[in-house]
């Protein structure tokens, strides 16, 4: 084991211990402890978004809308272009004859990632708004 690596314990139910070995062979990760490792990141991820305060985030919010809803498309651009200092980039993506989902890559605090989302999720025809943040 190398130097710079802390060995723990951890107890858990053996179906959970199950659970786990399958999704290890599934998803061809080389160990338990790789696949805990990433759990984690995800885990302190999710931890730094909750605990709020103006600490800089890396994400996604997605957007699925009606593309037929007259105005749809300049109102969405308009409030990606009000918040264009976290907006890194956007991906215009047709789902179907009706639907488009809109990927936009933001970078910044916490709160005004979610104010971007919520004023996306307030455009009349926007179907469905999730928000993805990752860790560094």
């Amino acid at each position: 084991m190398s130097d710079d690596l802390d060995r723990i314990s951890l107890t858990l139910p053996p179906a959970m211990v199950d659970r786990l070995d399958d999704i290890v062979d599934d998803w061809e990760y080389a160990s338990r402890s790789e696949a805990f490792r990433d759990a984690l990141r995800d885990f302190f991820a999710a931890y730094e978004w909750e605990s709020g305060g103006d600490a800089v985030h890396h994400g996604t919010i997605v957007v699925v809308h009606d593309h037929h809803v007259s105005g749809i498309a300049d109102e969405l651009q308009s409030v990606q272009h009000e918040m264009a200092d976290i907006v890194t980039s956007v991906q215009h993506i047709h789902l179907s004859h009706d639907t488009c989902m809109e990927t936009l890559i933001v970078e910044g605090p916490g709160t005004e990632i979610t104010e971007l989302a919520n004023r996306l999720r307030a455009v009349s025809g926007v179907q469905q708004v999730k928000v993805v943040v990752v860790g560094d």
